[in-house]
């Protein structure tokens, strides 16, 4: 009897239930090959050690009898998750049959809960999303962030400041006698209002903000080329931000807005689809990120042959194109810090590993390419302790793909296993 109780004792002890609960909260995957990002090359048979959701050790294949609950990853190629760092994953622009001024607003959280886990499942475990309507976005981040549903990782900025009549504004089209109200656009102009509006975003919880420093593509009346915001006026939203800590992106087609937005201290260009020499120096000598969103200008321009005739660009739709295309190899080459960023929403969601060939075909490296959605995209969200590399101590976002993305960057186009912080999203398939 005094055996039984003893044994019992052992068996069902505290010590017993922490061993047997950390012992179920780790994982161990067997990679065929790992690529590491930070050193450019790829490491063979490398067992990556999970536990809570983090790296705890990374360890030779050899060694896989040491652990349970292996994933055989073997026949893979694994790396960090991806990282898109311009979204609106709560927006259906690519869905011609939807009308924005027939959405009820709950229409935009429940489309982002579907675009989230397209994104999710494509390979991308975190995104900074840069514009959505009626605060859809801060409301998607936090289901996500809740587990109600499957989603990246999400930085939100809320809705784009913009001026009257500039980029993102909604009903420009309208006659002057009419007006919106209210304008989901949210115009500002003038150092106090966008002040205030920068404050008003903040205390709805955004984790960035993002100001139209040119007009855009996709408004009526708007001249992408044009500058809108004077550097007085942007400059007090980055003074705003910058008091809580938050980065300020700011979309900018034309070059006089990009060198105002530079000028006024914002972290991040988004787009620089008409950047100049004069850009480029100042993007380097100030540290600025450029996002430049190929896929999306490809889709709209080559893709859907999208009317550009009232955006005051006298060139064709494929030669405004080969000019991105052009600007984006001259910034590489110049040294400008990339970070990945596609416009997901001008296109079907879920595509967004598709720009990697574009930017290699625009003269990036394949490394470098991958890099930009990863290391580089993590110091633009400020989170490179945590994430970017498959290393210790950072966050278990891990992804796989048949074949070698340094040699054919189309894989990353068809990711077949999807880990976000230690917990599988989507499993790899039988027999593949």
């Amino acid at each position: 009897m005094r055996r039984a109780l003893l044994i019992f004792l052992l068996l069902y002890s505290p010590q017993h239930f922490s061993q047997t609960s950390e012992t179920a909260s780790k994982k161990v995957i067997w990679a065929g090959a790992v690529l590491d990002v930070a050193e450019g090359k790829m490491n063979k048979d490398v067992l990556i050690v999970i536990e809570n959701g983090t790296i705890v050790k990374l360890d030779k294949a050899s060694e896989k009898d040491n652990y349970s609950q292996i994933i055989d990853l073997s026949e893979y190629t694994v790396l960090p998750g991806l990282m898109d760092c311009h979204t609106h994953l709560t927006n259906p622009f690519f869905d011609k049959s939807m009308d924005v001024y027939e959405l009820p607003v709950a229409s935009y959280g429940i489309l982002g809960a579907i675009y989230a886990k397209k994104t999710l499942e494509a390979g991308f475990t975190t995104v900074r999303d840069v514009g959505g309507y009626f605060y859809s976005d801060v409301a998607l981040r936090d289901a996500i962030n809740k587990e109600w549903i499957p989603g990246p990782r999400m930085y939100v900025s809320g809705k784009a400041l913009t001026m009257t009549g500039g980029h993102g504004a909604w009903a420009n089209w309208m006659a002057p006698q009419l007006r919106l109200e209210p304008n989901p656009g949210y115009p500002v102009d003038g150092e106090v209002a966008v002040r205030k509006r920068t404050r008003t975003l903040i205390k709805h919880r955004v984790d960035l903000i993002k100001i139209n420093a040119t007009g855009g593509f996709g408004t009526s009346n708007s001249i992408p080329g044009a500058a809108s915001f004077t550097i007085e006026e942007m400059r007090a939203a980055v003074e705003e931000a910058k008091k809580r800590g938050l980065k300020i992106a700011a979309h900018a087609h034309g070059a006089e807005g990009i060198k105002n937005a530079i000028k006024a201290g914002v972290h991040s260009i988004e787009h620089g689809t008409f950047l100049d020499q004069a850009s480029i120096d100042l993007m380097k000598s100030k540290g600025v990120f450029l996002v430049m969103d190929l896929l999306a200008a490809y889709v709209s321009l080559i893709e859907d042959k999208e009317d550009i005739s009232d955006k005051a660009i006298d060139e064709s739709n494929e030669e405004v194109y080969k000019n991105y295309e052009d600007k984006f190899g001259m910034a590489y080459r110049q040294g400008v810090k990339l970070a990945f960023g596609t416009d997901a929403s001008i296109f079907e969601h879920g595509r967004n590993a598709e720009q990697f060939h574009l930017m290699v075909k625009a003269g990036m490296k394949e490394m470098d390419a991958i890099r930009s959605a990863t290391l580089v995209a993590a110091e633009l969200l400020g989170i490179a302790d945590q994430t970017g590399s498959i290393s210790v101590g950072k966050w278990a976002d891990i992804i796989a793909v048949k074949g070698n993305p340094l040699e054919d960057i189309t894989t990353l186009e068809k990711v077949q296993f999807v880990m976000k912080e230690g917990k599988i999203v989507r499993p790899r398939a039988k027999g593949k």
